[in-house]
């Protein structure tokens, strides 16, 4: 039964009948001693369910039911409200690469879209971002790159895509790179610095650069020069 108001007598409302809710009735209160009765209010976006006539009047009657509501959409608002604030970006090509592959790791054979590889780096409350449609776009690019450059292939339709083999060899080889970049331009930060107390010192051994008495540079440059 769907009540419409509750009267003296019982409660007001429509009963269900042949796939709707179209009759008129009335039950009263004196039907429901000794029943299980589930009661769920609508209101707004919010569905409250009780479970009996006394649980229904501690919340209904109080108007505790409109501060569970307003908590309810609250708890989703407010979150929604400082993500909307924030700039998204896209990461770089390599980077979403690597979302796909630890995405599709547990089902390697699932297709999925471009929906659902946004709803995975930065979860669902990207739907309601003022950017969606750009960064929606700017990820169709990436994924139509991918299947260009045999990373991922179409299946069924044309916004579905499934994972191939090539992916993981790409991803490694750039990771391997990445990883020599790293270590060249550490060896070279050393280099730079070593070279530089060399020099140093060497000013100070060609009398360059005068260092005072109670310093002495000659014994400090042979300990050093044992540990090269």
């Amino acid at each position: 039964m769907l009540v419409n108001s509750i009267e003296e007598n019982g409660l007001n409302g429509n009963h269900f009948e042949g796939g709707g809710f179209r009759t008129d009735a009335v039950i009263p209160f004196s039907l429901y001693s000794g029943l299980n009765l589930r009661i769920e209010h609508y209101h707004g976006l919010v569905t409250h369910t009780y479970n009996g006539v006394w649980d229904y009047i501690l919340h209904e009657w109080t108007w505790f039911y409109k501060l569970q509501s307003f908590y309810a959409l609250a708890k989703h608002s407010v979150p929604q409200y400082f993500f909307n604030k924030k700039t998204l970006q896209l990461p770089k090509r390599m980077k979403v690469l690597e979302s796909i592959i630890a995405k599709q790791s547990e089902e390697p054979h699932k297709s999925f879209s471009s929906l659902d590889l946004m709803s995975y780096m930065y979860s669902i409350r990207w739907y309601l971002h003022p950017q969606k449609t750009e960064l929606r776009k700017k990820m169709d690019l990436y994924l139509s790159s991918f299947v260009s450059s045999g990373e991922l292939k179409n299946q069924g339709g044309s916004f579905d895509f499934i994972i191939t083999g090539k992916a993981i060899a790409t991803l490694e080889q750039y990771q391997i790179e990445t990883a020599r970049a790293k270590s060249a331009k550490s060896a070279n930060s050393w280099m730079l610095r070593l070279t530089a107390i060399l020099a140093f010192f060497a000013a100070f051994q060609s009398g360059l650069i005068k260092s005072p008495a109670w310093i002495d540079l000659g014994k400090i440059w042979e300990w050093l020069t044992t540990y090269m």
